[in-house]
């Protein structure tokens, strides 16, 4: 009897090579769930891992000691993942992580639902899952260091998923947007226009090296500063061209377009001048990544084939450029357009008979 009850409580039994294995499944409530446990185990004898010791490591110690190094040589956005662990560690404290359940991560995600931003205002369905997203990284390499079995955050629903509607830029937004970038903000009007005709993200226009641009062939060429780490080449609109000489022909003997004076390499971040900026144009919900999904939204809406929209703005699946296809409402109308100017070209005899007098 490999599987039985007694006492209100499952247990499983059984002999492999002469040798007999058994222990009580005090968190099986069914038979069904005492017969997987009783699989495991098989499984953990051929593998050589029954009856060893359960690991004793805090989740503090195993970020800290083995994902955050791990993170920061295979990872370019290592920096992220050590700002997003910060509110793990902070709730988790010292709790090993063999003890850290399914329920555990539903209660810190509630938790960090009902805390504030940096902001002061409502923390963001996203946000939240990317911090669960990092915890199920977590745990999967610590399952594959072999200090858990379970990863406690696997086929958890994510709060942000669903159909969501992309922020871009609107043709009003743009105009009282530029009313306020002169003067000591005109190096934001330059990253801007660079962000509205190449959609290359944040970092990538603001480590631009005076190499990079590329007037023979009209292009820049994105190289290590790239998401993927995956060389690419955007194209230098016409309108775009005196802009990127102007940057060129004065830059100082670092090479970058957008030097930090202190530093003397590359400034990292625009979001004070971004903030004040959108705040004088009266603008609300705006991040400057939105800017990338503009550039998306109207090459799309303008015909553009995805393919090379795709390759444009350097996303590894199509299906990621496929959000853009949402269209704007000028999209829509120039769709509903084409499909009436479409019926019109043969004799529409299938119309109502109203339909037609209309017309």
């Amino acid at each position: 009897m490999p599987v039985y009850k007694r006492n209100h409580k499952w247990y499983y039994r059984f002999s492999i090579r002469g040798v007999r294995h058994g222990r009580a499944v005090p968190e099986a409530r069914t038979k069904w769930q005492a017969e997987q446990a009783e699989a495991k185990a098989r499984e953990s004898i051929f593998s050589g891992r029954y009856g060893s010791e359960p690991s004793n490591i805090t989740l503090n110690d195993f970020v800290g000691q083995v994902y955050l190094p791990w993170a920061k040589s295979e990872k370019r956005s290592w920096k992220n993942d050590r700002s997003r662990s910060k509110p793990i560690l902070a709730y988790f404290k010292n709790k090993k992580m063999r003890d850290i359940k399914r329920f555990n991560v539903e209660q810190f995600r509630q938790h960090r639902r009902e805390t504030t931003n940096g902001r002061g205002g409502s923390r963001s369905p996203a946000s939240v899952d990317r911090e669960i997203q990092l915890l199920s990284r977590i745990f999967s390499l610590a399952i594959e260091h072999g200090e858990v079995e379970v990863n406690p955050c696997m086929r958890m629903k994510m709060l942000g998923t669903g159909n969501q509607v992309l922020r871009y830029l609107k043709p009003d937004e743009e105009q009282r947007l530029f009313a306020v970038l002169d003067g000591r903000r005109r190096h934001l009007m330059d990253i801007v226009l660079i962000g509205l005709y190449t959609g290359m993200r944040r970092t990538e226009i603001l480590s631009l090296h005076k190499r990079q641009i590329d007037s023979v062939r009209d292009s820049i060429e994105l190289t290590s500063a790239t998401k993927s780490g995956k060389p690419r080449s955007v194209p230098i609109h016409p309108d775009l061209k005196p802009l990127l000489h102007r940057l060129c022909e004065y830059v100082d003997e670092s090479g970058y377009l957008f030097r930090n004076r202190k530093t003397g390499g590359p400034i990292r971040d625009v979001k004070t001048a971004w903030r004040n900026a959108l705040r004088d144009a009266g603008i609300t919900d705006l991040r400057f990544h939105d800017l990338r999904h503009t550039f998306g939204t109207r090459a799309v809406d303008g015909g553009a084939p995805v393919s090379a929209v795709k390759e444009v703005m350097g996303h590894v699946d199509i299906a990621t450029t496929m959000r853009y296809v949402h269209a704007t409402d000028d999209g829509k109308r120039r769709a509903v357009d084409a499909a009436v100017r479409r019926g019109k070209e043969k004799p529409a005899t299938n119309l109502p008979q109203r339909l037609k007098k209309t017309a």
